[in-house]
């Protein structure tokens, strides 16, 4: 059984094509190229279909990192937008102001009209308006009103009437302190080099106020405005803020009696009592700012640009979104200072 053995597997050796001097046969070739062909087509296709899915995958994240970078920049621009609300004219997409607040009216009591929604689409070439405020980097500033006028004449007494000149909101000297040196005034005290020429800050008064129909009465339909006056730094003084200035219409207007507050004087002049006690008035550095969608030349694709006024003119601040179609600012409801953004991409 052996030699058999040995016959055989001799026999096999022989024939054996691995070891046969002949080689492969033409047949065996055809079969062999064919199945590495099959699998390297095989092959070749799973690459192929890998690398697509790595880069839906790749593209997938990058848009989901944008829109978490978006988001969180989103949040930090519109939390500090409560300025804008019943200030900021900025006409909404059904042509309502999209800032109208009504914080002291019952929702049951607005009608539908009032408290519908508000959403403003922004495309190439159309702006999203703010007033931030910077009380996260400076103090604000609670301002008797009396502190801006000196003695234009004698001492008032109870005999004689007295009289008081505007001089200015900063311009009480001898503050103690440092900033700005020994005799620095009351702003610059407080605000120190954000005191500049240029610089804007919003003086309010928070008591609502409604204008009086010719009955005497209100529309509680109309939505309430703080006394409020918008001005830019000049000297010692705050001098108005203008629509051709800022591209947007702002309410420097007395909330009854619609009168234009010309300078800071007829502001705190005009200020109504708090609670029938002296009004005071709040003092806070803030910022222009505006959204706008542009086209980025070199890219052919739009981007979501954040600016901020500046010295006359609206610059780059940040490049929050590249390659998107549009962004819509909502409101759910006007009693609520809330504001969110849609984007589509």
């Amino acid at each position: 059984m052996e030699k058999v053995h040995l016959f055989h597997h001799c026999k096999i050796a022989k024939h054996n094509p691995l070891l046969n001097k002949r080689g492969m046969t033409v047949t065996e070739l055809m079969v062999v190229v064919g199945l590495i062909g099959v699998v390297a087509l095989g092959n070749a296709k799973f690459i192929a279909d890998f690398t697509t899915a790595l880069k839906k995958q790749t593209a997938r994240s990058e848009g989901e990192a944008d829109l978490s970078t978006l988001n969180i920049a989103t949040v930090n621009i519109l939390k500090k937008s409560a300025a804008s609300f019943n200030k900021l004219s900025l006409t909404d997409d059904t042509g309502k102001n999209f800032y109208d607040y009504y914080p002291d009216v019952p929702f049951s009591t607005l009608s539908k009209a009032n408290i519908a929604e508000r959403k403003l689409t922004l495309t190439a070439g159309k702006y999203f308006y703010l007033l931030q405020t910077e009380e996260d980097q400076f103090d604000s500033l609670v301002f008797d009103p009396m502190f801006a006028y000196k003695n234009a004449g004698n001492s008032p007494d109870l005999m004689n009437n007295g009289s008081i000149q505007y001089v200015g909101l900063n311009s009480v000297a001898n503050v103690t302190g440092t900033a700005g040196g020994p005799n620095a005034g009351t702003m610059t005290k407080v605000f120190s080099n954000r005191w500049a020429d240029g610089k804007l800050f919003l003086l309010s008064c928070p008591t609502y106020l409604r204008p009086l129909n010719s009955a005497g009465g209100i529309n509680i339909l109309t939505a309430p405005r703080f006394a409020s006056y918008l001005g830019r730094v000049a000297g010692d003084d705050l001098i108005p803020m203008t629509t051709a200035l800022a591209s947007v219409n702002f309410q420097n207007t007395h909330p009854v009696t619609n009168a234009s507050y010309n300078n800071a004087d007829i502001f705190l002049r005009t200020l109504p009592p708090v609670g029938g006690a002296a009004p005071f008035v709040k003092v806070e550095p803030v910022n222009l700012s505006r959204l706008t969608i542009r086209l980025n030349a070199q890219t052919s694709k739009n981007e979501l640009v954040f600016q901020i006024y500046q010295q006359g003119q609206y610059v780059d601040k940040n490049v929050l979104l590249s390659d998107l179609k549009s962004a819509t600012f909502v409101r759910k409801s006007v009693t609520l200072p809330l504001i969110s953004m849609e984007v589509i991409r």
